[in-house]
This record gives structure tokens, C-alpha cells and sequence, in this order.
């Protein structure tokens, strides 16, 4: 009998989650466990259900009256399981039959060992005919009690573990209101050691509605602090004086810069400022990465914080000074608020006047309402490098006056690729 239980929370993915138990279907031994918990979806979640319940001898499906909450829901699932060991499989991930096998065979040589995690293929496309061998895989032990070792090490805590059913029941649990793992794994090492392969155990489809790609959200911030909070509490006196302050910032740093990274790819640039500036803040960002990202977003920070005035202000019309840079963000500001009208500046007015610098606007005798993009630039810098703002293809350029500074801007790195690198699956 293959003695694990595998846990499947689900939500509004019928496609995924008919993905996900196709390959599972197709695994040469199915005499597990599965157990699917419907968390209330509206789709047509309950219909692949029916369709796939019949491939597998042991098959539980869980339909809840109401969303409780990703957390809740892998609780649940995982104190219904029967097995020896147990595994959250998230709908969106393809977990490969050798990996489960390997950490059952572990745990059940090392009666010590009460967990055992992978790493992951993160892909814009799964690859279900994809296998795994582990004849070549190193095994680290982090030993009972080393929650220190741990801290240095928080990637491992980046996935589910296959673990004994009987310490979970024991001594663990998803948390609500956290992201769940890193609470987990501390507790865990509180009771036995925790294996951790150097090779892939499953695929992680990129998706625009996966928990990563809401990294940018405020509750998601919060679930990361709370993670970290509850970890270290959990064991404070085995640990050095400021561990929290310096985990905590280790975290953040990770957190930024990949909320800067989603913020990215969902187009929302007041987010992406945000989240460069926070990134700034905890010290995890080079200089030369923030005069990159200065370069390339300027334009999108500017026409975004202009349209927003405009549009909380509720403006009908905007008058307008022309100059380079100006006539550079007019056309999107157009695009963007139809339902403005922008119109030459001809004098006194009411109405905002767009300008390049307030001179202009008092050069014209135009009214006190002036947005002037010398000041906005200003209020968005990235960096204290002396630099202007000037007009390129119909975008605004940031002009450095260190022709090194220009160098560095005209030359991406490796850090802004990886900012920039697309994360949703392939259209």
C-alpha cells in the first residue's frame, strides 16, 4: 500500500484541479489516499469531481458550505487523512510519484525524520510526462532543535512537507491569518529532524491567481510578518538576542522585491514605486539596480500619479503648456482619461495646468492649480542622482548628468531581468 494521504484544498480551479488529479491518475501505484476539500467554489469544480473520483480506490471529496480560508481548509483535509504520512498538494502543482515514494522510504528507514521537503519547477507550463529520478540527490539534515539553522535557511520553508501523520496531529497546524509554513516547519523541529532534498518534488504552474502573485496585497505582508512572529516565539529562548529584527528584515528583503516583481507584471506602477521604495528602506536593493528601475519606470510613475489626481479630483479639463517631455505623456494621459479634456494653456483658468516647471505656468499667468513634471519627478525619484527629465519615443527618460550614471542606466542587469521576468503562464 502506498501509505500516504494527499491532500488537495481547492477553489474556484476546476481546470487546474482536473490537471493536477489527471496526473495523479496516472501514477503507477494509486492505492493512496486522496482527500479533495471544495472550498465552496462556484464553478465547475464539483463536476470534475464526479468525473475523476473513480480513478483513484481511496477517494474523499470534502464540498464545504462556505469558503473558511486556504489555512482552515488544509487543516481540516490534513486531520481526515487515515495514512502513515500526509501532503497538502496544492491544485496548481504536479507532484512527481518518485518524490512521494522517497520521502515515505526516508521517514520509514529514520524513525526520527517526522518531515521531508523538495524543491519545485516553477513553469509557465506544466510538463505532466515529466519525471523525476533521485538516485543522485543529496539529503540535508537540519536536526531537532536547530530552528537557528532554519532561520538562515527560510527557502526551505517554501512548500509543503510530506510529514508523519501522527505529529501533525500531535503538535502541528495551519495556522489562519498566516502563510502557514514557516510556523509549521519550526514546530515540526521542535519534534524531530526534517529532511531537505536538493531536487525538484513537484511542478508549480505560474498563475495569475495563485497566492505568489498577491505578494503586493497589504494582507499578504501581514500573513509574512505574522509567519515569522509565531516561528520565533515559538522557540525565542534557543535563539540569540535579535533574531526577530534580523529575520524579519531578511524576510522583507524577500518580500519586497518580489512584490516589486508581481507589481511589475500586473502593470500597476504607484505598487511598483511602492514597493522599490520599501525595498530601499530594508537595504536589499544595489544602487545601481535603483538607477535601472528609475530609468525604465519614470514614465510609468509619472502618467500614473497624473491620472490618479486627475481622476480622484474628478477633472473635466486640464490645460496644457507644451514642452518635450509634456507632449510626451499627453497622448496617454488621453488614452488613459477620455474623459478629460486636454486643451492649450491660454491664460488664467481654473483648471490644472500641466506644465514642465512651475515657471512655465507663471510665465503664462496661468491660476495657483499647477502639475508640474519637475515637481512630480521630485516627489517619485528612486535615487539622489543629479538627473532631468527629457523626452524619448514618446516616453519620458530620466537624463543623468554622470555619463557613468547614464552608462549604468543603458546597461540592465541580471537583478532588473529577474524584476522584470514575466510570471503568469503563457497565453
Amino acid at each position: 500500500m502506498f501509505d500516504i494521504s494527499i491532500c488537495i484544498p481547492t477553489y474556484n480551479r476546476a481546470s487546474r484541479l482536473k490537471l493536477c488529479l489527471q496526473h495523479l491518475a496516472r501514477y503507477a501505484d494509486t492505492s493512496f489516499e486522496l482527500i479533495v476539500g471544495d472550498n465552496a467554489s462556484q464553478d465547475e469544480t464539483p463536476a470534475v469531481m464526479a468525473e475523476m473520483a473513480g480513478a483513484f480506490p481511496h477517494c474523499v471529496y470534502v464540498r464545504r458550505a462556505q469558503n473558511v480560508g486556504f489555512a482552515r481548509n488544509m487543516d481540516a483535509l490534513l486531520r481526515r487523512a487515515t495514512r502513515k504520512y500526509v501532503y497538502i498538494l496544492n491544485d496548481d502543482d504536479i507532484v512527481f510519484e518518485a518524490a512521494l515514494k522517497l520521502a515515505a522510504s526516508v521517514m520509514d528507514g529514520s524513525p526520527g525524520v517526522v518531515a521531508v521537503v523538495g524543491q519545485y519547477l516553477s513553469l509557465q507550463t506544466v510538463q505532466p510526462d515529466l519525471a523525476m529520478r533521485y538516485d543522485d540527490a543529496v539529503a540535508t539534515v537540519v536536526p531537532r532543535g536547530a530552528q537557528a539553522a532554519l532561520i538562515d535557511r527560510l527557502s526551505l520553508c517554501d512548500g509543503h512537507p510530506i510529514l508523519r501523520r501522527e505529529t501533525f496531529e500531535r503538535h502541528g497546524a495551519y495556522l489562519d491569518r498566516t502563510g502557514t509554513l514557516i510556523p509549521l516547519y519550526f514546530t515540526l523541529l521542535a519534534h524531530g529532524d526534517v529532511v531537505a532534498v536538493d531536487k525538484p518534488f513537484f511542478q508549480h504552474l505560474t498563475n495569475s491567481d495563485s497566492l505568489t502573485s498577491r505578494m503586493a496585497e497589504a494582507w499578504f505582508i501581514d500573513m509574512a510578518n505574522a509567519d515569522i512572529e509565531l516561528a520565533i516565539s515559538s522557540c525565542a529562548a534557543l535563539l540569540p538576542p535579535g533574531t526577530m529584527a534580523s529575520t524579519r528584515e531578511k524576510l522583507l528583503q524577500l518580500m519586497y522585491f518580489q512584490a516589486t516583481r508581481m507589481a511589475i507584471n500586473q502593470g500597476q506602477p504607484y505598487v511598483v514605486w511602492l514597493f522599490l521604495r520599501r525595498l530601499t528602506a530594508v537595504g536589499n536593493v544595489s544602487p545601481e539596480l535603483l538607477v535601472q528601475c528609475e530609468a525604465r519606470f519614470t514614465h510609468d510613475f509619472v502618467l500614473d500619479r497624473i491620472a490618479r489626481i486627475l481622476r480622484d479630483g474628478e477633472e473635466s479639463a486640464v490645460d496644457v503648456i507644451a514642452s518635450p517631455a509634456v507632449d510626451a505623456l499627453v497622448a496617454a494621459l488621453r488614452d488613459a482619461l477620455p474623459q478629460v479634456r486636454f486643451a492649450p494653456a491660454a491664460g488664467p483658468s481654473s483648471s490644472f495646468v500641466l506644465c514642465g516647471g512651475r515657471e512655465d505656468a507663471a510665465a503664462l499667468g496661468a491660476g495657483p492649480r499647477v502639475l508640474a513634471l519637475d515637481d512630480l519627478f521630485g516627489q517619485l525619484r528612486l535615487t539622489g542622482l543629479a538627473a532631468a527629465l527629457a523626452a524619448d519615443g514618446g516616453r519620458l527618460a530620466v537624463r543623468y548628468a554622470d555619463a557613468a550614471v547614464e552608462q549604468v542606466a543603458a546597461q540592465p542587469s541580471q537583478a532588473l531581468a529577474m524584476l522584470c521576468a514575466p510570471y503568469t503562464e503563457a497565453a
